[in-house]
Formats: structure tokens, C-alpha cells, sequence
């Protein structure tokens, strides 16, 4: 197996590419054209850099905005219609004021205050600070995927922070890793021309697992989703994640591409929609 791997210095830590049959030659000309594609997206999405058009909706409260972020936006609106708000893109407020180590305001907006007219994003509520987080990710690894299919790239790998895409004729063995050290249990799984996503509340913490990043989290620590885009493995983790039991079970069961491993808070551990087919014992 031939293969060439550059990192990105990117999303506030390393993105790997690893791709696979190539000379060198093309393959350093193919991570320059993917780096690009990269820093164009992040451009779009970055809830912290305050140059970003999402940033830019968020000061400027009305905004005509691209199509890409317009997608992204419907997409999340959706589910967070679906769930009645539980899952919510418009509390970027609490995002910051957790990363910041302080106590979260009670904030009066919710999704249903983002409108959007064709590609005019309307803000109606001082609290609404949009964060895609949950979804921006898997929509930038989809996009780079495809740019670099199209451009004729058969086999890769991308890793976005520990949120990965395969494509083409090879497998790859991972291992998914522990939400916390007193778990005894490695779990190795092996893909090919999927997507894996994970969702954990020891990702980003201030100071306890209780303070984490995912708001709204319920009783579980760790969601991991295997689907064929990275947009849906990483949507569908978040969206587990924050809803009660019965109604994740239900979300679950009615979309069964997706297979799902979850983690509670006592540890116990669950398998929905074949996820035991991808687990790789080694002989």
C-alpha cells in the first residue's frame, strides 16, 4: 500500500489527509487543493473567529449569507425542530460563557428565533448567537471528500480531530476511545468507505466532566455514529447526546443506516442498528 499524509494546522488542533496510490508529486499538489477547500469552509463556520461569515451574521443580526452556511443552517433547523429544541443551535451564548469557565445566563431565545428568507438569515432575539459546532465539522470533512473525489482522488483518509472518513478500497482499524480511564474495555472498530463520528462530554470540560461543552447532555457520556457521510455521523451523535432516553431510543429506531454505541454515566454500554458488525476482534 502506497500512501502520502500531510497535517493541517487547522480547527484549533491538527486535521490529518492521508492519501492513498498517488505519486508524490500529485499528492503534494492534492493537499495544497484540499488545504484551500479546508480554509475556504472554515471561513464560513468558525464560531470564534470573529472574521467568520457565521461570526459576522452573529454581530450584524441580519445578514444575506452563502448557500453553504444557508444548508448547514436548514439542516440544524430541522432537528432542532424535530427535537423541540432540546438539541439548538441558537445558544452560542452559553458556548462561550462554558468555554470561559463561568456560570451559563438564562437565555430567553431559542432556534425558532433564527429566521431565513432565500439567503437572508434574520436574528430576532439580542440572546441568539448561532454555533454549529454539532454539524460544521462532518459538513467540512463531506465537502473536502467530495472536492477531492472529483478532483479523481479514488482512496483516502481524513481526520478531523478524531472524527473520520474513509474512502475507497482500503480499511482501517480504530479504536474509539474511553470517555474514562476506570473503563476497562478497548473498543476497536474497522470501516471502509464510511464515516465515524464520537461525542463526548471529556472532549472540552471546565474543570468537571459536568461543565462540559455539550449542552443540555442527559445521563450519557460518549456517542459514537457510524454513517456513510461524516455530516450525519457527527449530527446524529450530538442529537443523541442531548435527548431523555425514550426519545434517543425513538431517533434510533427510526433511522437504522445509522449504527450507534453509546456510554452512560454508570458505564454501562449499548449497541442500536449493527454496530456489533464493524467491531474488529483481533485473532
Amino acid at each position: 500500500m502506497r500512501f502520502n499524509e500531510h497535517n493541517y494546522k487547522i480547527m484549533n488542533g491538527n486535521v490529518k489527509l492521508v492519501l492513498y496510490d498517488l505519486e508524490k508529486e500529485i499528492a503534494e499538489f492534492m493537499f495544497e487543493e484540499a488545504g484551500l477547500e479546508f480554509t475556504r469552509l472554515i471561513r464560513i463556520f468558525d464560531f470564534f473567529d470573529k472574521k467568520s461569515e457565521l461570526s459576522l451574521l452573529n454581530q450584524d443580526r441580519q445578514r444575506i449569507v452563502c448557500s453553504e452556511l444557508i444548508e448547514v443552517l436548514k439542516k440544524s433547523l430541522k432537528y432542532c425542530k424535530l427535537t423541540d429544541g432540546e438539541y439548538d443551535i441558537s445558544l452560542g451564548k452559553n458556548i462561550l460563557e462554558r468555554k470561559q469557565g463561568k456560570e451559563l445566563s438564562p437565555l430567553k431565545c431559542s432556534y425558532k428565533n433564527i429566521l431565513i428568507k432565500k439567503n437572508l438569515v434574520i436574528l430576532n432575539h439580542p440572546d441568539v448567537l448561532i454555533d454549529l459546532g454539532s454539524i460544521a465539522k462532518g459538513y467540512i470533512g463531506d465537502k473536502v471528500a467530495n472536492f477531492l473525489l472529483k478532483k479523481g482522488v479514488k482512496s483516502f483518509f481524513i481526520d478531523l480531530r478524531g472524527d473520520l472518513i474513509f474512502k475507497g478500497k482500503y480499511s482501517e482499524i480504530i479504536k474509539i476511545q474511553k470517555p474514562r480511564e476506570t473503563l476497562n474495555l478497548s473498543v476497536f472498530v474497522k470501516l471502509q468507505n464510511f464515516s465515524i463520528a464520537t461525542s463526548g462530554d471529556y472532549k472540552q470540560y471546565f474543570k468537571d466532566y459536568s461543565k462540559s461543552h455539550i449542552l443540555n447532555k442527559k445521563d450519557l457520556i460518549s456517542v459514537t455514529v457510524i454513517a456513510k457521510n461524516l455530516l450525519d455521523a457527527d449530527l446524529f451523535a450530538s442529537l443523541i447526546f442531548v435527548l431523555p432516553k425514550n426519545k434517543r431510543e425513538e431517533l434510533i429506531r427510526n433511522n437504522k443506516k445509522y449504527a450507534v454505541y453509546v456510554i452512560d454515566s454508570s458505564l454501562n454500554k449499548k449497541v442500536y442498528n449493527g454496530f456489533n458488525s464493524y467491531i474488529y476482534n483481533e485473532k
